[in-house]
């Protein structure tokens, strides 16, 4: 039987096109306005995917997602439009709404995310399956009051941590808030954590129920991810590794695709018993959608952030991340250096070669820049043919240093357009918290750095011009 769909749309051209699209492709589709039952429809859980028009709901859309949430449907919410805000985003995938999709990129995206719909609403009615059975195990073994009891505190924590992290877009503090819904309560552990990547770099969330860990394991995770402790007073210590059998691990998958590893290793590091064998399935499951819901905001976030020209962070992703960096340097009282990069006579370039090759100079100079910084290091686009680099911990020595390298790097890049080699030179400002005065914040360390650039660009300029003069 073919999946149904309903489409939320006053407009014709919609419809057509999802029946283009989403038709040939074995779905059935049908139509409905804002006049008609729409909540008594989709309540009869006939529809495996509601396609919505926000410009038409609007701030409609979180009363039906909090209500149909409250009724358990299991219908997947894909919002659509050119109206859809993008401070609206979280909040929209928060209540529980799949995705949102541009209007103008409709036909490049909705046959995949439908299908992504599709994966994302299994999942959750696997989970919902897994909450009934083990409800329907408390009724059954209710004169066993041991098993019942331990049953009991397994459900409220699976209902817990569905409710705590089954649509948390932050992941940051994923393993405290599972700490939190009981997870010692229900299971003694030896070793609890979290494999997982949210955009480039991998993460691991560790806890440790002894308190220790070898010295050994841990710095070599420290190179690896981002490490996250819990405790946070871990002792670090020259004992064995912990060893774990096969058994204790698990993936986070969906719909065939892993998404990240969990580990749960019993007191003593024996094997799981079935039972928590079980608990680990339910948890894994949990987490994967989680784990996807937050990868798939953190998508959507970046690209906001993006320049889509270099791949680099743009205007507006610097001015955030500066933010960051400016208060956490205040906080810690370490120095952060920034530097303004300018292509010198770039103008000449697009007159010459054409914008094309001018477009390409900038992505292959954003290439340089990114090969040249640490991983720690922020690259962004400024504007136009202005770079902006953002060096946490650094000072002035350091931050010349590094201008050195990039200058070696550009130097020793062939920039090419059509076969034809294009000269490519670039002037510079620094500027580091340290210079500032108390009370100042990151524009003046932009302006410093700014004013820097372009002093040396006109000092540039005028010894060309006494050159050749002379």
């Amino acid at each position: 039987m073919n999946e149904k769909i309903l489409v939320i749309s006053d407009r014709k051209s919609d419809c057509e096109l999802f029946e283009q699209i989403l038709g040939p492709k074995g779905f059935d589709l049908e139509s409905m306005c804002l006049a008609e039952e729409i909540e008594v429809a989709i309540l009869k859980d006939a529809y495996a995917a509601v396609l919505a028009d926000y410009d038409l709901i609007g701030n409609r859309i979180y009363d039906w997602l909090g209500f149909f949430q409250e009724s358990r449907c299991r219908a997947c919410f894909i919002l659509y439009g050119d109206k859809i805000e993008s401070d609206n985003i979280a909040d929209i995938l928060q209540k529980g709404a799949f995705g949102l999709i541009p209007r103008s990129l409709l036909s490049e995206r909705l046959h995949d995310t439908v299908l992504g719909g599709l994966e994302n609403r299994k999942a959750f009615v696997d989970i919902l399956g897994m909450v009934d059975a083990l409800r329907d195990v408390n009724e059954t073994l209710e004169k066993e009051k041991d098993a019942l009891r331990k049953k009991n505190q397994e459900l409220g924590f699976i209902n817990r941590l569905s409710s705590e992290v089954a649509y948390d877009l932050n992941w940051d503090r994923i393993l405290p808030r599972i700490l939190s819904a009981g997870l010692q309560q229900v299971a003694e552990l030896e070793l609890f954590c979290i494999l997982y990547r949210i955009g480039a770099r991998w993460k691991l969330a560790l806890h440790l129920s002894g308190k220790e860990i070898n010295k050994e394991t841990l710095e070599r995770l420290k190179e690896d991810m981002d490490l996250h402790l819990y405790p946070a007073n871990i002792r670090v210590s020259s004992s064995d590794p912990i060893s774990f059998s096969s058994q204790c691990i698990r993936p986070l998958s969906l719909a065939g695709k892993v998404l990240g590893m969990l580990v749960i290793v019993p007191q003593g590091g024996t094997e799981p018993k079935k039972g928590l064998q079980e608990l680990m399935s339910t948890i894994s499951n949990i987490l994967a959608m989680s784990l996807k819901n937050a990868q798939e905001y953190n998508r959507l976030k970046e690209m906001a952030i993006t320049d889509g020209l270099t791949g680099i962070y743009n205007h507006k992703g610097l001015r955030q991340l500066m933010q960051r960096e400016f208060q956490r340097t205040r906080r810690y009282n370490k120095p952060l250096a920034l530097i303004m990069v300018d292509v010198d006579n770039f103008k000449s370039v697009n007159d010459f070669f054409g914008h094309q090759a001018g477009d390409c100079v900038l992505r292959e100079l954003a290439g340089c820049l990114k090969r040249s910084v640490r991983q720690t290091d922020i690259v962004a686009r400024y504007g136009g043919d202005e770079f902006a680099i953002l060096l946490p911990e650094t000072d002035m020595e350091k931050a010349e240093m590094l201008v050195k390298r990039i200058l070696h790097t550009i130097r020793n890049h062939a920039f090419e357009w059509r076969s034809e080699r294009i000269k490519v030179e670039i002037s510079h400002g620094i500027s580091t918290t340290l210079e500032i005065e108390k009370g100042q914040d990151e524009e003046e360390l932009i302006h410093m750095a700014d004013s820097r650039l372009y002093h040396l660009k006109r000092s540039s300029t005028l010894l060309r011009l006494a050159s050749r003069e002379a």
